[in-house]
């Protein structure tokens, strides 16, 4: 099982991430366990310094932005392709 952590503060970013996440589990079957991080503190300890930030089983994947659907499914190991922005929500 694939463990992703979201380091943020409670939102918008967050929930934004959580949905394309959801997506990929519901359409691609990723077993996963995903995991929120709101406390400031420990969000600076993953190495965040600006949120949204997200780990895909410990390894750091993207800092201050919402990863994009293909770029989430690369980092978990599945081949995708391009998707126009506008796809990728």
């Amino acid at each position: 099982m694939v463990v992703i952590v979201i380091a943020a503060p409670p939102g918008p970013l967050g929930d934004r991430i959580r949905r394309r996440i959801a997506r990929l589990q519901d359409d691609h079957g990723i077993d996963c366990a995903v995991e929120l991080v709101s406390d400031f503190e420990a969000i600076v300890n993953l190495g965040v310094y600006a949120v949204p930030g997200l780990l895909i089983d410990g390894e750091l994947k993207s800092v201050g932005r919402v990863p994009e659907i293909h770029e989430l499914l690369d980092w978990l190991g599945f081949d995708s392709p391009q998707l126009p922005l506008g796809l990728a929500e």
